[in-house]
């Protein structure tokens, strides 16, 4: 699930639903709420660590820090080294998602809303000047684990891709890989806080309007795909030349494999 949702397109939660273990997942989180704040201050620490399924969590995150942290180089590396390639990689898995379940869908009227919701934030972020990673405060951080947190209840959706979105992607790949404890901090606090409420208020609205919501991050995929080449995005990058040809050609090729092999496992 770290491998997941490090890389935009391949969804933390669909990985989980293949595992079998999404339900448990869900319900794990579901139990942290005020209820469970008073037993903490009640000292009551083996009960809380029964109901949030304690090991369960831990073993869990433990293996999704150690992937994360272990791939954020590698990342790093293409970023910087291998821009051209990268981009198309990512827009190759994320054009790939779309024809994937759950977020394939049919046209129909909610796609129609979906796609002009989508379209217009989108639009609005094309068009507005790009941070780089002096610029990003803490507290905007903050807020990008606080919203990229709801990616864990919704298949389909990968944390990292609403990062991709809100154009701080690259920071976390870096601070990760150049161990920035401070910038690291802003986005667990965020995350955490997302939990006790983004979290419970996305999944009941996905509850009731699946469709609709679905609807919303497809065009959201769509419509993120000319993100990733904008200026700052993902690096700082010429315009593709004629001989970055083969970089584009061998990341689309290699994101469509990954999205293809991903179908079959999630099939199979």
């Amino acid at each position: 699930m770290g491998a997941a949702e490090i890389i935009p397109g391949i969804s933390g939660g669909t990985i989980a639903l293949i595992l079998g273990i999404y339900k448990r997942l869900i319900i794990a989180i579901s139990s942290i709420d005020k209820s469970l704040l008073r037993k903490l201050l009640k000292f009551e620490y083996r009960n809380v660590w029964s109901i949030i399924d304690g090991n369960f969590l831990l073993f869990l995150g433990l293996g999704m820090i150690s992937s994360v942290y272990i791939l954020s180089n590698l990342i790093l590396f293409l970023m910087l080294s291998l821009p051209i390639f990268f981009k198309s990689f990512l827009s190759s898995l994320l054009f790939s998602s779309l024809f994937i379940e759950p977020l394939k869908q049919e046209f129909r009227k909610e796609l129609i809303i979906g796609l002009l919701v989508s379209g217009s934030l989108c639009a609005v972020i094309l068009f507005s000047p790009s941070a780089t990673f002096e610029d990003v405060t803490g507290f905007y951080i903050f807020i990008s684990g606080f919203i990229a947190i709801s990616a864990l209840v919704v298949p389909g959706i990968s944390g990292s891709f609403i990062l991709v979105l809100l154009g701080s992607y690259p920071i976390l790949i870096e601070a990760v890989s150049n161990h920035d404890i401070a910038r690291i901090s802003y986005f667990l606090v965020g995350a955490l806080l997302g939990l006790f409420t983004i979290v419970r208020l996305i999944r009941k609205y996905y509850e009731k309007n699946e469709t609709q919501l679905l609807s919303i991050f497809f065009g959201l995929v769509l419509f993120s795909i000319p993100l990733i080449w904008k200026a700052n995005s993902i690096s700082q990058v010429s315009p593709v030349l004629s001989e970055d040809f083969d970089s584009i050609i061998l990341g689309l090729l290699t994101g469509t494999l990954i999205m293809y092999s991903f179908n079959k496992l999630k099939n199979n």
